[in-house]
């Protein structure tokens, strides 16, 4: 039988504490033989409630759930609509829980954001994009629209097809020692100009490497960055943005998260912002944190 950390914890204080209990009775035992005084019944009570309150304490509390949004793709009408009797496990506390909801798309990955806004996804042979706005996208949804507004963006791209330029042009910019050898092969194919490769960065942009292969990055207000690289336009507020490079995968080979909430939804962009960070670096993705 397999038992969790926190079960394997409170199993080792149960066991402790009943190794103290033992020994306060010896001790006392001890002292005043085997007379069952006032004194005697009260420490032992004491030391009982001390060690059921730690251990009650190394329980973790029940995991938060937030509902599950469909967002029609491509040319699909219709607005997201809440999945009846489906949730997303959201390991957040209860107040942030209720903030925020599970969007979902055919042929693309889910992502977090505010609960209650609207969102649309795309999908092709290259990899696919889930956009979710606080105001609903309006048609026509070819080509894709520019984002003015607060938003939170996935996108994946697919190394195996004609995702791979965009692929090969961001490992260039941001994972060049990783993706040297993918970088030289697609370059060699002279399908797209060599001067996209030789991308330098951008001197506004906040970089924080989590490892070899994924970066979160932060592009301010009023300037060019990664954050404005995709579907959103430069804007009056920042841009949080995870970015992950996953050669050995064919499919979803690269997936870039873009995050852009107003200042009052500071908090929510910051466990939105965890949450991804959790969810990319999870084989199943999200589904991975129930």
């Amino acid at each position: 039988m397999k038992i969790n950390g926190a079960a394997v914890h409170d199993l080792q204080l149960k066991r402790r504490c009943h190794r103290a209990l033992w020994a306060l009775d010896a001790r006392i035992s001890t002292a005043i033989g085997r007379l069952r005084t006032p004194m005697h019944f009260a420490m032992n009570a004491a030391l009982f409630l001390a060690c059921s309150a730690m251990a009650s304490a190394a329980i973790p509390q029940i995991q938060q759930r937030v509902a599950v949004v469909g967002c029609p793709a491509n040319d699909q009408m219709g607005q997201a609509s809440l999945q009846a009797g489906e949730s997303m496990a959201a390991p957040v506390d209860q107040h942030m829980a209720e903030q925020i909801a599970y969007y979902k798309a055919e042929g693309s990955p889910g992502v977090y954001a505010p609960k209650g806004w609207s969102c649309r996804a795309w999908y092709g042979s290259n990899g696919s994009v889930l956009v979710v706005t606080s105001k609903r996208i309006e048609p026509p949804y070819f080509p894709l629209p520019m984002i003015t507004g607060p938003a939170v963006i996935i996108e994946t791209w697919d190394g195996g097809t004609s995702g791979r330029f965009h692929v090969a042009i961001v490992a260039a910019q941001l994972f060049p020692l990783l993706g040297s050898e993918f970088i030289t092969r697609v370059r060699q194919e002279h399908l797209i100009a060599d001067s996209l490769f030789d991308v330098e960065p951008y001197p506004d942009d906040q970089l924080r490497y989590l490892s070899d292969r994924f970066v979160e990055y932060t592009t301010p207000p009023n300037r060019t960055g990664l954050g404005t690289d995709g579907m959103l336009e430069m804007s009056n507020l920042p841009v949080r943005g995870l970015t992950i490079l996953n050669l050995e995968a064919e499919v979803n080979s690269l997936t870039e998260i873009r995050v852009r909430l107003p200042a009052a939804l500071h908090s929510v962009a910051e466990a939105i912002v965890q949450l991804e960070t959790a969810c990319l670096q999870l084989r199943r993705g999200c589904r991975g944190l129930q």
